[in-house]
């Protein structure tokens, strides 16, 4: 079995590659590249974002488009091998993308991969606070790391009113 089909970043971003210009805005809209736990999948979240911001549809061919223009700039050793592939990267997640209509099947793989998003900055807080606590960490710096949550609250608002973001949040570059 091909591990794309269970991974809700991968099939979220399978809907947005299916979807037209203004359907993908609204799916977008208030997705942050760090919300992946993937740094492939966050690269293609932020081509997404860029593409549509310069009102373009997500298609793959667009995204590659996107990702060519973007190495062109600094030129990398092995830019070829990484643009060959992101290139299958995107095909494999646009061929395995669900079979539901993206708009409605969308909306909950948004929810989901904001979910472990907020999963995951829970779990980093959680740590940063267990490591200064090893490390006897004064405790002013311990106060100051446990009040540090303004991402976990951004994520926590995100992650329970998904659909709420809307027009206020349109995927802006």
């Amino acid at each position: 079995m091909n591990p794309a089909l269970l991974d809700p970043e991968r099939q979220f971003l399978g809907c947005v590659m299916q979807l037209a210009l203004s359907p993908a805005r609204r799916l977008l809209a208030g997705m942050r590249s760090d919300d992946f736990d993937s740094s492939i999948a966050a690269h293609v979240l932020q081509l997404a974002i860029e593409v549509t911001a310069a009102d373009r549809p997500p298609t793959p061919v667009v995204l590659m488009d996107r990702a060519r223009e973007r190495a062109a700039t600094p030129r990398r050793s092995g830019g070829a091998n990484r643009l060959r592939t992101l290139g299958l990267w995107l095909v494999d997640t646009y061929s395995d993308g669900p079979i539901l209509p993206p708009a409605y099947y969308g909306a909950w793989l948004k929810s989901l991969v904001l979910k472990n998003a907020y999963r995951r900055a829970v779990r980093e807080h959680a740590l940063r606070l267990a490591q200064a606590v090893e490390q006897e960490a004064p405790t002013e710096r311990l106060r100051d790391l446990l009040d540090d949550t303004d991402r976990i609250e951004d994520l926590w608002g995100r992650c329970q009113h998904p659909d709420d973001l809307g027009p206020l949040l349109e995927v802006a570059a």
